[in-house]
């Protein structure tokens, strides 16, 4: 159990939190609202995923909140002229591959530091959804995109198994691939990656084209969701992506990431939102709980980065 909850440290604080909801409220353990929040839980846990590559490379998109509201547009867009809706679905991750590989060049090729990247892409494409969609609502009403959050193969929510899924691959990549391991050298040691001979640019692209394609995946559940795609959509979401991965365990500096860590992130976050809408918070304060639990994380992460670094050094002869 110990080592467990060493591997997890999220476990115990949202244990904590499931006993606390479970006592403040009658409805909280009700097998619908567990499945409201998993389901929620599942739709951030997406992009969050994609988001834990970048963060664990020491750098992060801050165009993904952008990249949903383009991809929604352009999908209701297509199939208001009349593209099947899968054919409509493929074109918004194409766009969103373009987005994330625009990305990847301009930081890679042209040296912009990601911060200021994509921050001008998180401009730029906010511009080009409310110029696509010309400020309205694109409102269809298409089984086929309503599938993506409210399908349950075998019973089970869409959603849930899009991220089971994901969180299966993305482990086995970042766990057993070399690309992985590519990820989190180029996240300790950026130039010594280089120097040894690692692909370092072509990794970085990458990861970026692989966060456009999981924000264009966000936009299309969003999306499905509202049965519409709208410009403003997805503003503030990239603070959701990177908060879940933050608080899941992954080094905001890089090198080091947990898959599992942002899926229970995620999950977390989701039940004190849950929880505070059943003790019916007003919406502010839970952007105001994420931001709060975003600080403490880092908090806990600074301390013990400054207890690590003042802890005594062997001496030669207790090392053997």
């Amino acid at each position: 159990m110990t080592a467990v909850l060493r591997r997890s440290p999220l476990l115990l604080p949202l244990l904590g939190t499931v006993l606390v909801l479970a006592v403040a409220t009658d409805s909280f353990l009700a097998g619908a609202n567990i499945e409201n929040v998993l389901v929620a839980a599942a739709i951030v846990a997406l992009p969050g995923l994609a988001m834990t590559f970048c963060l664990a490379m020491g750098e992060f998109d801050l165009s993904i909140g952008s990249t949903v509201s383009l991809a929604g547009v352009v999908c209701c867009s297509a199939i208001i002229a009349g593209q099947p809706a899968p054919v409509a679905m493929g074109i918004a991750l194409a766009v969103g591959a373009a987005i994330g590989l625009a990305n990847g060049l301009v930081i890679t090729k042209l040296g912009v530091t990601p911060f200021i990247a994509t921050l001008a892409t998180l401009v730029i494409v906010r511009g080009l959804s409310l110029a696509y969609s010309d400020g309205h609502d694109q409102i269809v009403s298409s089984a086929a995109l309503k599938y993506l959050v409210g399908g349950r193969p075998l019973g089970v929510p869409m959603p849930i198994v899009l991220a089971v899924v994901a969180t299966a691959a993305g482990w086995w990549a970042m766990n057993r691939t070399r690309f992985g391991r590519w990820v989190c050298a180029i996240g300790s040691n950026r130039e010594a990656a280089r120097v040894s001979g690692l692909p370092v640019d072509r990794v970085r692209i990458a990861v970026y084209v692989l966060v456009g394609v999981a924000g264009a995946g966000w936009g299309l559940l969003i999306s499905s969701q509202l049965q519409k795609g709208n410009g403003q959509l997805g503003m503030g979401f990239e603070l959701d992506a990177i908060t879940v991965v933050v608080i899941g365990g992954t080094a905001l500096l890089g090198g080091r990431a947990s898959i599992v860590g942002t899926v229970l992130g995620a999950v977390l976050i989701e039940t004190i939102r849950n929880g505070l809408n059943l003790l019916n918070t007003p919406p502010a304060y839970q952007r105001i709980s994420v931001g709060l639990l975003l600080i403490a994380a880092l908090a806990i992460k600074g301390i013990r980065r400054a207890e690590a670094r003042t802890m005594p050094v062997p001496a030669p002869e207790a090392a053997r």
